[in-house]
């Protein structure tokens, strides 16, 4: 928040910053609700609102909403080609990639984008619509107070959150996705739980709680089962989170770590937002780790976490 403060109005900075916080908050978010901390929870979650709203604000340019569906088996390319055009005139503010059931060969992508004209040369088919917000005349200092308020009443709620064993953090998390969700769901622990206590668990707390949350919201249908298995392969610490739901579809497994995708048409306290597996690899590779996943649709998913030991 100091940071914020001094950016004043240099966007480009000031989105950096806000980025940061909004992934911050809302792995603070997943604890708050695995530890039973229910109005820290909802307070985060009105906090990231705000900071959502927020971060796609552009200073001193015009805004425009620039939409397109790609087609999954080449969405990348697709996608880093229109990026790539899109930033020689202007700036990419934010993606929002999602998927239509209804369309399920299809990805489509809202791009905020930030510049003094409309986009040209674009690659059909694409609309384009410029924005009539506060965020194309106000400057980000004007916006901060609306921020500083948010803040206000999020740090009102904030308390100590015990740390405790993270994997009773887990189950209490998907335990209480469970719940919110009006499903049933057996959780299992396997393996040498032991073999956490020498990785760093302020930094693996917050991936495990993302996996395990959306075994349950995205992979459980309406009863199922989630296993946590902990096991040492030379001199690495595997954390497998499975469940027997839903599966992914093989042309989405690549695209599920990519930030703000997410399959969700909405946004709730549990997900929605395209931010919980990003934060997870991202978090995992800064330890020196990797991700990987695999899933059978209509038989569940399997999530990797490999993670070297740290030397003593």
């Amino acid at each position: 928040m100091e940071q914020l403060r001094a950016a004043g109005d240099n966007g480009p900075q000031a989105r950096q910053l806000l980025n940061a916080l909004f992934r911050n908050v809302h792995n603070l978010k997943a604890t708050a609700s695995a530890n039973g901390l229910t109005s820290l929870a909802t307070a985060a979650h009105e906090f990231e609102d705000v900071l959502h709203s927020l971060r796609k604000q552009a200073v001193g340019s015009r805004l425009f909403l620039v939409q397109t569906d790609l087609d999954v088996n080449d969405f990348d390319r697709q996608f880093q080609s229109l990026k790539e055009i899109l930033n020689k005139t202007g700036e990419v503010i934010s993606t929002e990639p999602s998927v239509d059931n209804r369309q399920p060969s299809k990805v489509n992508f809202k791009i905020l984008y930030a510049a003094n004209q409309a986009p040209v040369g674009l690659p059909d088919p694409i609309t384009i619509e410029e924005l009539s917000t506060p965020a194309a005349t106000n400057t980000f200092e004007q916006q901060l107070p609306v921020l500083e308020r948010a803040f206000e009443k999020f740090a009102a709620e904030l308390k100590t959150i015990p740390v405790g064993d993270v994997l009773a953090q887990a189950v209490r998390a998907g335990e209480a996705a469970a719940g919110a969700t009006g499903k049933e769901v057996e959780f299992e622990i396997k393996g040498d739980a032991t073999l956490l206590n020498q990785l760093p668990n302020a930094y693996i707390t917050a991936p495990l709680l993302h996996l395990v949350r959306n075994a349950v919201d995205h992979g459980i249908e309406t009863r199922g089962k989630v296993t946590i298995e902990i096991c040492k392969r030379d001199e690495l610490i595997t954390i497998t989170v499975t469940d027997n739901g839903r599966g992914i579809a093989p042309s989405l497994i690549e695209k599920i770590f990519q930030p703000g995708f997410s399959t969700k048409d909405h946004v709730s306290n549990i997900s929605g937002r395209g931010v919980g597996l990003d934060v997870v690899k991202t978090t995992i590779e800064e330890l020196g780790g990797t991700v990987t996943v695999c899933s059978i649709p209509g038989e569940g998913s399997s999530f990797e976490l490999t993670l070297p030991i740290p030397s003593a």
